[in-house]
């Protein structure tokens, strides 16, 4: 059989609870972006003041020149106020969801760096013994078969023995990749 050269892990270290910057950005300006519409709310209480300027060219007519100077002020508070404190709980709703994402966040970071130990910790295990035993039991296997002290039977079970050992090394490198491209994601 060919080396298997396309087997290879992506390995990452793991640092203690340390979140990705982006994410918990983004979480956090969705907060401030309800905020400051609280404040954009709150300000409709003051007076005021607007300037503009406009330039038309209507036919026949050309270059009309228009300055435009207002001012306004509220009278009836009510409605503004219930807009207050829909904006208010809007920003306390958006600080409470940024906060329980990045407890989701901190969580998953913490599950994934579990999932990493544990892959590990078996990949240890198969480097270390399980796939030097399917070596061996392949070798045995195939002893045995030429010196006819074992059935055909008995050759396909150990065979497939050490072929499911292989297989859960394969198995437990592709967790690991897959944990570990997470892990670097979420970091």
């Amino acid at each position: 059989m060919p080396e298997d050269s396309t087997l290879s892990l992506f390995y990452t270290g793991t640092t203690d609870g340390s979140l990705s910057e982006a994410h918990t950005r983004y979480f956090q300006s969705q907060a401030d972006e309800a905020k400051a519409t609280l404040h954009v709310e709150q300000s409709h209480f003051f007076p005021e003041l607007s300037i503009g300027y406009a330039r038309q060219d209507i036919l026949p007519l050309k270059n009309l020149n228009a300055w435009m100077v207002g001012v306004s002020f509220p009278i009836y508070f009510l409605p503004q106020r219930s807009k207050v404190k829909q904006a208010r709980l809007a920003a306390t709703s958006a600080q409470i969801q940024a906060d329980s994402n990045i407890r989701e966040l901190r969580n998953k970071v913490l599950e994934l760096e579990a999932s990493l130990r544990r892959y590990n910790e078996s990949l240890r295990y198969y480097t270390s013994s399980a796939l030097k035993e399917a070596d061996e039991l392949t070798k045995a296997a195939n002893l045995q078969l030429q010196q006819s002290e074992t059935g055909i039977a008995e050759y396909i079970q150990s065979i497939a023995t050490a072929r499911d050992i292989r297989r859960g090394y394969i198995e437990t490198v592709y967790q690991y990749n897959i944990a570990a491209l997470e892990y670097e994601l979420f970091k």
